[in-house]
């Protein structure tokens, strides 16, 4: 009898642990993970279903909310107005097996995370960089995104860069590549949850943003007098012009990476901001390195075409490229000259962060070798790296790459102060109709030289005016007092 007894009990266990499974797995449908510390997204869980709300970036206030759902019941409209949802709100079955991509920076998300085989549409698939879905596209089991109906009824969402409202399935992941370093790598978390696997995604996130903290701590400890000078610039061939990086992204790397963005964005010159010839060779000249990130596709592309750009006739008027200190960003691409850089950026500002490092302060780590900075640029001989279809699990890549750094607190980097700087005007500037470029440092100081004329002018009428005003009074007492005296009545 009592062994009957257990039987049943272990039998009706038995049975009742599908339920258990999925009770649990719809109240934490997507994974559990901890909110956005930045503010890119927000988590809120329901017996029944996951609301995730995605935030736009930089000044885009847009935001977008998701209903994941594990089960096969769809939320319906009571449960969500509880949490203020319409009942059109974007509900989205979880995990996703078949997507569309739109851009190759969410490609790059769902990659890291391990679920790169679910994407069956890409946009522009023939640019992708990574070995393995090179060797899908091959396969033609990886497909050109069309935009068409057949597509998207053959998907269960499409994961795109810009809103598309009109798609129920569609997914949007924002898109701007100039952000703080590390906004952008919370994304991978994001995409983790619409594949049930947001655990993994916050891990592989932790994991990127410790070697990135640990890097920029270590490179912290560099006296600011001894850090180094790093211009970032591109030659735009369609206004003939150059152009100074400084958005939010590229300060950011380059302080993080012991380095000075230089100029020093004392007037807060614009990202993409035309600078003068005079000005692009003062920069040059006072850079100990630089990054060029010019779109050479049908140009010569070769150094000697970028030093005659830039106004010089011999390396060796330039000590920057003399000394071999010019990169650009494409030590890794495809077959077809694609970078590797334009794909991973937006998921692993870690591998920028270790190539800055090491082209300043090679001591750190000897037996490193860069992955997206083209040493062989300055250089001229050398090709970049090539990854091909065939490099599919051989070459480590996506998440199989992230370094373990260990903190290294007595690194004071190379103990070497930087030559004093020459020349002036060297902020950049930029012009009403964009089509040239004139002297940014005149610029500034003639703003400075008329706020000192005001200030001046300002400060000579408030004298004058007090003067009169004291005197005013002076006049005023004496007048009173000569009136009491001779008893006249006051006026």
């Amino acid at each position: 009898m009592l062994f009957g007894s257990i039987s049943s009990l272990t039998a009706t266990a038995v049975a009742f642990l599908p339920f258990l499974a999925t009770t649990f797995a719809q109240g934490n449908c997507g994974g559990i993970v901890q909110n956005s510390l930045l503010e890119t997204y927000s988590v809120i869980y329901t017996t029944n279903f996951t609301i995730l709300t995605i935030n736009g970036l930089n000044n885009n206030h847009n935001h977008e909310s998701y209903v994941l759902y594990c089960g096969d019941t769809i939320p319906d409209g009571i449960a969500l107005m509880t949490y203020g949802l319409g009942p059109d709100s974007v509900k989205i079955k979880v995990p996703l097996t078949y997507v569309i991509v739109s851009d190759t920076h969410a490609s790059s998300y769902i990659e890291i995370s391990g679920h790169g085989d679910s994407i069956a549409f890409l946009h522009e698939p023939e640019r992708i960089v990574s070995p393995c879905l090179q060797k899908r596209f091959q396969d033609k089991t990886l497909l050109p995104f069309d935009n068409s109906e057949f597509q998207w009824n053959t998907v269960n969402a499409g994961i795109l860069e810009n809103m598309y409202s009109a798609r129920s399935k569609a997914i949007w992941i924002p898109a701007s590549i100039e952000v703080d370093p590390l906004l952008r790598i919370e994304y991978i978390t994001v995409v983790s949850m619409f594949y049930n696997d947001g655990e993994h995604g916050q891990l592989l996130y932790n994991e990127i943003k410790s070697a990135y903290t640990n890097l920029k701590a270590d490179m912290a400890q560099i006296p600011p007098e001894n850090k180094k000078r790093i211009a970032w610039v591109k030659y735009d061939f369609t206004l003939g012009t150059w152009k100074l990086r400084n958005s939010a992204f590229t300060r950011g790397i380059i302080e993080a990476a012991g380095g000075i963005s230089f100029p020093l964005n004392g007037d807060g010159v614009p990202d993409d901001y035309s600078i003068s010839s005079d000005e692009i060779k003062t920069l040059l000249l006072n850079a100990q390195i630089v990054i060029d990130q010019t779109n050479f596709t049908g140009q010569d592309g070769s150094v000697q075409q970028w030093r005659t750009l830039a106004g010089f006739s011999s390396s060796q008027e330039l000590p920057v490229l003399a000394s071999w200190n010019v990169y650009t960003l494409d030590n890794t691409v495809n077959e077809n000259g694609d970078s590797d850089y334009d794909y991973r950026l937006a998921s692993r500002p870690d591998i920028l962060l270790k190539d800055l490092i090491y082209v300043q302060y090679p001591q750190y780590n000897p037996n490193y070798s860069t992955t997206f900075l083209n040493l062989n640029f300055a250089k001229n001989d050398g090709k970049p790296n090539v990854l091909k279809a065939t490099d599919c699990g051989l070459v480590k890549y996506n998440s199989g790459d992230i370094p373990v750094i260990v903190r290294n607190p007595t690194f004071t980097g190379d103990a070497t102060p930087p030559p004093a700087p020459t020349g002036g005007g060297i902020y950049g500037s930029g012009n009403d109709d964009g089509s040239k470029a004139e002297g940014g440092g005149s610029k500034t100081g003639i703003i400075v030289a008329v706020i000192c004329v005001v200030v001046i002018l300002g400060a000579g009428f408030a004298f004058v005016f007090f003067k009169w005003g004291k005197r005013a009074k002076e006049d005023r007492f004496i007048e009173l007092e000569e009136e009491m005296n001779n008893d006249i009545p006051l006026h």
